[in-house]
């Protein structure tokens, strides 16, 4: 999606994406990334998210990327955050305690970007994309990754059909097809999750699954 969709979504307040809570899949799956306290963890098109601050009491070291910067501002001023600002290369650099948010383009990150990260939790940036920069994302995510890396995805399935995306339907079949072929995939778990998703149900969709995998970078 472009720039501007993304910005206009959230100056409309239209983020039926956002959670008022933590991922259940988060706290269920989390010891399978392997992390230690102090260690890195990615994640991708955060939002403002409160799995980042969930993730900062394990005591992890949490660096996200977003494109907009009313979602970063929103983050840390929600949450009585206080962040140094400054520019680094493409992106703005809001450093607080123990989160490092980057406002910029996902695409523009380099491994020196990541450097010490050893794992990303995806929840809400794959289902985000379209289909053709899905497979940018994929190969994008196989460059920053390093082996043994691990990667915490939730998606959804449901009937494309009923509704267009965002959020995007990228159902198991799918998650293969784009990583398969730089990770080992590992489905863990998937629930029927319409009830939790009433602006899908509102749009006309009538079943949706949510579920989650773990890929492992070869």
């Amino acid at each position: 999606m472009e720039k501007e969709f993304w910005e206009g979504s959230w100056k409309r307040g239209d983020i039926g994406f956002h959670r008022s809570e933590v991922h259940p899949f988060l706290p269920r799956f989390f010891e399978r990334l392997g992390l230690a306290p102090g260690e890195r963890i990615f994640v991708p098109l955060c939002g403002k998210s409160l799995d980042m601050l969930w993730l900062r009491g394990k005591q992890l070291e949490v660096l996200g990327v977003e494109l907009s910067p009313l979602a970063v501002r929103t983050f840390l001023e929600e949450n009585g955050l206080s962040a140094g600002e400054e520019r680094a290369g493409s992106f703005e650099r809001f450093s607080a305690r123990g989160i490092t948010l980057l406002c910029g383009d996902l695409f523009e990150l380099g491994a020196g970007d990541l450097a010490g990260v050893r794992a990303v939790y995806d929840r809400a940036s794959l289902v985000a994309l379209p289909p053709a920069l899905r497979r940018r994302y994929a190969a994008h995510l196989a460059a920053l990754v390093p082996p043994g890396g691990r990667v915490l995805l939730v998606s959804y399935d449901y009937d494309q059909a009923e509704t267009e995306g965002p959020p995007f339907a990228v159902p198991p079949s799918e998650i293969i097809e784009l990583f398969g072929g730089a990770f080992r995939v590992e489905f863990l778990a998937g629930e029927d999750a319409l009830a939790q998703h009433c602006k899908l149900q509102a749009k006309g969709v009538t079943r949706l699954q949510e579920f989650a995998c773990l890929l492992e970078r070869t």
